[in-house]
């Protein structure tokens, strides 16, 4: 696959799933975020230095993936656009997604062989040797960065992410401006309209997750923490865990201080702008499209969903799945998944939610012959990570084998060779055998709003406009 432009950074959900399902539709293993086989060559020697280095080594990595801050200005949103709809094969489609970054969804999108446009991308700004704790000073500071990008293109809107906690090594060196689109590139439109056919249908992933932000234009928002270990509370009033964190880190402050939020917006990274559904239906109803909205609010209630999903597409096709792959953040492999029979859930970091959310999924089920685990590393032990003695007692409840798939346990949450070793461990596993036929959109849509509605999950369907009776 081609290097991604300026402006749009690998280590992102957005561009790693891109990716990942642009490799199965092409038939291939999606192994290496990177995309770099020279960064991948040297991921062995990182992980083996000392704790310190090996986090200066990822913090020097995410601030090579940033652009300067002069070059805000001149965010290409239709090059990093063309980018993503040039990895996906041209060929007609009867469905494709559009929206919200979610693991689960790049799984059953793969079922289908469908692409996934995201509505949303990451652009990290270089800001080297800076203090994660000094929130005042990178709101500030990113002021003049966001008005740049606004004034770069007048369809997209900005919002800065400052999470302390989950982002801790990074926020060292880059600054989180997460872009949205509000309307479709052209980019978008040229390949939906050349790709999808009359008639078909385009599913909008809508995720409602919200977060409190300052407002500081019509288009753009600073918000303070994210989704992941750590509560709103804690990130915007403090408490033991937050004074435990920067005490441990040297800090000599006992919370954040970040400037008051004034309303609440769709999260940075999951949340869906629904002001692009203005253009989804006009473009839909020149074509006659179905749009289906896929609605939920917290990301992981899709991977219920979607295992659920993948279980009753197995039995249809005549395979038992005694087989569980937990995903974990842009840690996954649709195709290989597909090849082993196995039923997928996708975790959103590597955190106490997270693993609670598989415990009541394997509460739950039948017990799984086999469960193979992967385990995103960040670089912190950041506030509501869940150790990895949770993670070895959720592995104990396979009835045969339970094992993580390229991780060192000793090393997490700091082994960043788990990028490259995560591939080479599932290319190991077996037997791989053909995926199952195709999923039909009418046997997903069924399935996925029965299964669904147990879960928060909902499935919206909405005809074309000239289609509807008058």
């Amino acid at each position: 696959m081609s290097k991604p432009p300026p402006g749009i950074a690998r280590f992102d959900s957005a561009a790693a799933m891109a990716q990942a399902l642009a490799s199965a539709l092409h038939g291939e293993p999606f192994a290496s975020p990177s995309q770099s086989p020279m960064l991948d060559r040297l991921m062995p020697a990182i992980n083996a230095l000392p704790t310190r280095p090996r986090e200066w080594a990822y913090i020097v990595g995410g601030m090579s993936e940033g652009i300067d801050p002069g070059d805000a200005g001149r965010l290409d949103i239709e090059r990093i656009a063309g980018w993503i709809t040039g990895l996906y094969p041209r060929e007609p489609a009867s469905c494709a997604f559009v929206g919200s970054s979610n693991g689960a969804m790049i799984h059953l999108a793969a079922a289908l062989g469908a692409p996934w446009l995201p509505q949303t991308f990451l652009c990290p700004v270089r800001a080297p040797f800076s203090d994660p704790d000094d929130v005042e000073h990178s709101f500030s500071a990113s002021r003049r960065i966001v008005d740049a990008m606004l004034a770069a293109d007048g369809r997209i809107a900005v919002h800065q992410m400052h999470d302390p906690n989950q982002d801790r090594l990074m926020l060292h060196s880059i600054r989180y401006f997460r872009v949205k689109h509000r309307r479709l590139p052209l980019a978008y439109r040229e390949f939906l309209l050349g790709n999808l056919e009359r008639g078909a249908t385009l599913y909008v992933v809508d995720c409602t997750r919200d977060w409190p932000v300052t407002r500081t234009s019509d288009r753009s928002y600073f918000q303070f923490g994210a989704t992941g270990g750590a509560t709103e509370d804690e990130y915007l009033q403090g408490g033991e865990r937050v004074r435990a964190l920067l005490q441990r880190d040297g800090s000599a402050r006992t919370r954040w201080e970040p400037p008051p939020a004034d309303m609440r917006v769709p999260e940075a990274e999951w949340g869906f702008d629904a002001a692009l559904y203005a253009e989804l239906e006009r473009l839909a109803a020149g074509m006659d499209w179905r749009i289906v909205t896929i609605r939920f609010r917290e990301p992981e209630a899709l991977s219920f969903a979607a295992a659920q999903v993948y279980r009753r597409w197995y039995e249809d096709a005549g395979i038992e799945s005694r087989h569980l792959l937990v995903d974990s953040f842009l840690l996954m492999d649709p195709l290989t998944t597909l090849r082993l029979h196995a039923v997928p859930f996708w975790l959103l970091f590597g955190v106490e939610p997270s693993a609670a959310a598989l415990q009541r999924f394997l509460e739950d089920e039948p017990a799984f012959d086999e469960i193979d685990m992967m385990l995103f590393s960040h670089g912190v032990q950041s506030i509501g990570l869940a150790p990895i003695s949770r993670w070895r007692a959720l592995l104990e409840r396979a009835a045969t084998t339970g094992r993580f798939a390229g991780v060192d346990p000793a090393r997490y949450p700091r082994d960043f060779a788990t990028f490259v070793r995560f591939g080479q461990a599932l290319a190991q596993l077996g037997p791989q055998t053909q995926p199952p036929p195709a999923l039909s959109h009418e046997r997903f849509e069924t399935w996925l709003a029965k299964y669904g509605a147990r879960v928060g999950v909902q499935c919206e369907v909405h005809m074309p406009a000239q289609a509807m009776p008058h």
